[in-house]
């Protein structure tokens, strides 16, 4: 009778799946708390294919001003990165003090700054679905705000991860600047550990990237019709002091330890010392950590306040 019960309460019941499983298994119910392991994985299947469709619909409007466009951002990136590989080049060469760096220490940094350029400088559609006014559409779906924008965000760096990281990587590996091979050599045995790391502090960044674009985003509405200079204003501003531009160990006087600590700096600068092999992981680890937790607690409680105004005057 009770198994019957608990066949008919997952039907209906499915936000309950946890509570009412727990309690089917307590009674010897194994049917029917399988039932219900089932259906809530079929739920969160569900789920994460919503988040899936919205992704791939993000890709696929980066190629809606046609595919020279694209390409034509893409090959201005590639240049600008070859005039920066260049220019510390020739910095080396003529003696210049590289800040403790060497010369392959400080190539690799810069090509992976430019590689995940989109992933270490987070930009939403927060901003611009608000200027162009379209974010009240993002209200209309069945899926959380925030998690839509997420979504969205990470759909539009597939082309780039594509048609140009990995272009990128190969042309540079096949002219002798191979990051796979300068991180062996920097890390030695300790590589798993040391790659481990990199990717928690890459996964750290992006979180805190997001959390920052968020804030934005909430506060930028007061700015009504100068939001898309303010945009820019404060993507310029992550790239200077993020430290995706310039290394901060090659700044003057002290700087760059004090850039190190903000913010910013745990965005671009900690994941690539990490890598190269000059950085303290745990420090910067835990400096990413805590700066997620400050600046996603801000987020949220600056969002939801910028709710209501940001729909009044995106829509």
């Amino acid at each position: 009778m009770l198994c019957a019960l608990f066949d008919q309460v997952a039907g209906v019941m499915p936000a309950a799946f946890f509570d009412v499983m727990s309690a089917a298994a307590s009674l010897g119910c194994v049917a029917a708390a399988a039932k219900i392991r089932i259906l809530y994985f079929v739920s969160e299947v569900f789920k994460m294919r919503k988040y899936l469709i919205t992704m791939r619909l993000s890709a696929s409007r980066a190629f809606d001003g046609g595919l020279l466009y694209i390409l034509s951002g893409y090959l201005l990136k590639s240049a600008c990165l070859f005039i920066l590989l260049m220019l510390w080049r020739a910095l080396a060469q003529q003696g210049a003090d590289l800040g403790g760096l060497s010369l392959d220490q400080l190539l690799t940094y810069t090509l992976l700054a430019a590689i995940f350029g989109e992933q270490l400088n987070v930009l939403t559609p927060a901003t611009t679905a608000f200027w162009e006014g379209a974010i009240i559409s993002r209200y209309m779906r069945p899926l959380p705000v925030l998690a839509q924008l997420m979504a969205e965000t990470v759909g539009s760096w597939l082309p780039g991860l594509l048609l140009y990281s990995v272009p990128t990587l190969i042309i540079a590996a096949s002219a002798g600047l191979n990051p796979g091979i300068a991180f062996l050599a920097n890390a030695g045995t300790g590589f798993p550990a040391r790659g481990l790391l990199f990717l928690i502090s890459l996964l750290l960044a992006m979180a805190l990237g997001f959390a920052m674009d968020f804030i934005f985003a909430s506060l930028v509405i007061y700015v009504k019709n100068a939001s898309y200079q303010a945009y820019q204003i404060r993507r310029a501003i992550v790239s200077l002091f993020s430290g995706a531009l310039i290394p901060f160990t090659l700044l003057p006087w002290g700087m760059g330890r004090v850039f190190e600590l903000l913010p910013f700096g745990s965005t671009a600068s900690a994941p690539l010392l990490i890598f190269v092999g000059t950085g303290n992981p745990a420090r910067l680890i835990c400096l990413q950590i805590i700066w997620n937790l400050i600046f996603w607690a801000a987020a949220l409680i600056l969002f939801r306040r910028s709710e209501e105004r940001l729909v009044s005057y995106g829509g």
